[in-house]
């Protein structure tokens, strides 16, 4: 029965270590316990800076920021912001663009010091049996699957079988030549070659030539390394007029499965900017939404910690359901409103207001607020939070965590006899109670939410307003 006995040191320590957000004053009285150090991946800026004026500490871990811009052409383009990170010293950034659009995408980068821009080149080696049906988009198919699609899948199966007898990886050269010997109906075979086209333009031109010396052109191409790097940061910016937003998410599925594969014993960080961008209502955007929820369920296993920024709650409510933290700027729409709150504890009182408020129970202390909430109409709550919302300032934000680690509260465990001896004599005798020991409670968030105000930039701010008037 041992087994059962809690250790009120170690249980704090395994929910600081698992609370994806905490006050100074939390740090403060982790610190104290003098325990094995916890780390937090955090935001972004937090794991790549290391920064003595921020107050950041953190173990290194590799990045991953997937971004893409529909609006880039020859004359015009902007780089993404989270590069301006390579401004902070002993910070490395990797750029992959596009093949199509690699002069461009040089030219956008060049005003950042130390950001180094390379061609996304896949190898043969890195497609397999899943990733070519996740390119086929098979898997969010609705409905009867179409003819070549189990044409598709056929081949890949018996390619799957060869490859574990041999002890083989992917070959894609073999994959097309039995795919275009089926006989298969022009308005069949158009969707199936659009998609291997678009694949082909970004693996190593050598792997997928079509002359005599085959053999010899397989040794020649070289793609891109995906071993993760502590503290580097690598962006996978597709900006380019002739990748749409299907072949993004398409690409971005691939790069998340080759960054994740890697090294486990190394942290990594996944971050998708400006997701209302291309994470759209297209089947190859169901695909990318069901690896990230896939990865996201079983992140504390992986080591990894998504971001994911977005300027409209369009993204997959499911993603949303999965957020342990959320972070809501300024906003004027009640549409938006309405969205958070199908999807955010602190958002929505509607179950609250049916329950009584709880008791003392630990790591809680939200009982003052649970019997405030219950009180109150939802509409009036929806009223006065989109109040706050619209009154936020620049750099100020809503921050809401139910897991979140906000204060640490200490109250008198047992009182004992102040004085030095207690003989049986003195029973007259005013004794003085002082307590003997303390038991701490972690105060959580929990339904509730904060005000926060995010600290300024210490790198190169590269999202300042250009104000036309």
């Amino acid at each position: 029965m041992k087994l059962f006995d809690l250790d009120d040191g170690d249980e704090d320590i395994e929910e600081l270590a698992a609370s994806p957000l905490f006050t100074q004053a939390v740090l403060q009285y982790g610190t104290s316990l003098e325990k094995s150090p916890f780390t937090q991946y955090g935001l972004l800026g937090r794991v790549v800076e290391n920064n003595s004026m921020a107050g950041i500490s953190d173990d290194d871990a590799a990045k991953d920021l997937f971004h893409y811009d529909p609006w880039v052409s020859d004359s015009r383009g902007s780089p993404c912001e989270a590069a301006y990170l390579a401004s902070a010293e002993d910070v490395s950034v990797r750029v992959l663009c596009p093949p199509t659009n690699v002069r461009q995408i040089e030219k956008i980068y060049s005003k950042l010091p130390s950001v180094k821009v390379e061609t996304l080149r896949i190898n043969q080696a890195d497609l397999n049996t899943k990733r070519m049906m996740d390119l086929m988009a098979v898997s969010s198919v609705q409905g009867g699957m179409p003819l070549y699609l189990h044409v598709v899948q056929r081949i890949l199966r018996d390619l799957r079988i060869e490859q574990q007898e041999n002890n083989t990886t992917f070959n894609y050269r073999k994959f097309k030549d039995r795919l275009l010997n089926e006989d298969l109906a022009a308005g069949q075979l158009a969707p199936l070659q659009q998609r291997l086209d678009t694949l082909e333009s970004f693996m190593v031109k050598e792997q997928v030539a079509t002359t005599a010396n085959k053999s010899a052109k397989l040794n020649m191409g070289k793609g891109i390394d995906w071993e993760p790097k502590a503290g580097q940061l690598t962006i996978i910016d597709l900006s380019c007029p002739c990748v749409t937003e299907e072949t993004a998410c398409s690409l971005f599925n691939i790069c998340l499965d080759l960054f994740l594969e890697q090294n486990p014993d190394l942290g990594r960080v996944v971050a998708l900017d400006e997701a209302h961008k291309y994470m759209t209502g297209t089947d190859e955007c169901e695909v990318l939404t069901n690896s990230l929820l896939s990865n996201i369920r079983l992140q504390r296993h992986l080591g990894l910690r998504v971001i994911i920024s977005t300027q409209e709650p369009t993204i997959s409510p499911k993603l949303l359901d999965l957020c342990s933290v959320t972070i809501v700027h300024r906003f004027t729409s009640p549409d938006w409103l309405q969205s958070l709150k199908k999807h955010l504890a602190g958002a929505s009182i509607s179950l609250l207001s049916k329950d009584p408020p709880t008791s003392g129970g630990r790591s809680n202390g939200e009982d003052d607020k649970n019997s405030l909430v219950a009180g109150l109409n939802p509409n009036d709550f929806a009223m006065k939070l989109f109040s706050k919302i619209v009154a936020l300032r620049r750099g100020q934000a809503l921050l809401f965590c139910p897991s979140a680690i906000i204060d640490v509260h200490t109250t008198p465990l047992k009182s004992g006899n102040g004085s030095s001896a207690k003989n049986g004599w003195n029973d007259d005798e005013e004794e003085e109670s002082v307590p003997e020991e303390v038991n701490p409670q972690l105060v959580k968030l929990s339904h509730g939410h904060m005000k926060i105000r995010v600290r300024k930039r210490v790198t190169q701010d590269g999202g300042r307003s250009i104000l036309a008037v």
